[in-house]
């Protein structure tokens, strides 16, 4: 079926705008009853295979692919993916609202290099919330 060449001018290219990071969760995501290589990942949102290795890399330290042998999927956890889809989108409002935050490749190379190994200790589950006793007659808490 053709396309009135207006139309098609108008479309655009909706995946180009993607990151490769938001290309890669969103094809494994449509096509989430399957595992992919990273070569046929890579072909499939015409990406470069070793950007696309990079970044699934990142993406399965993030939880939000899973990784078997030669083969990558997308995760199981559905509130990692929609917490996930949440930020990307409210960064794209922020870009969209004050422009990038980051404008060249040295500053996000800058950026990626000063993130830390490990997560916020404030993100870290390690003290159970049962364990903690408020002792009204004395206002004092109490670790039981």
């Amino acid at each position: 079926m053709t396309m009135d060449i207006e139309e098609f001018e108008a479309a655009g290219d909706e995946d180009s705008e993607l990151s490769t990071s938001e290309a890669i969760v969103k094809f494994l995501l449509e096509n989430r009853d399957q595992a992919w290589k990273r070569s046929e990942i890579a072909d499939k949102i015409d990406r470069d295979p070793n950007t696309v290795g990079t970044n699934l890399s990142r993406l399965k330290e993030r939880g939000l692919v899973r990784h078997r042998k030669n083969h990558w999927a997308i995760t199981n956890n559905r509130e990692q993916i929609i917490e996930a889809i949440r930020f990307s989108n409210a960064l794209s409002a922020l870009n969209e609202s004050f422009g990038p935050t980051i404008e060249s490749e040295q500053e996000a190379k800058e950026w990626s290099d000063a993130q830390p190994d490990q997560p916020h200790p404030s993100t870290l589950d390690t003290k159970d919330e049962s364990t903690i006793h408020l002792d009204l007659d004395e206002g004092n808490s109490t670790d039981r």
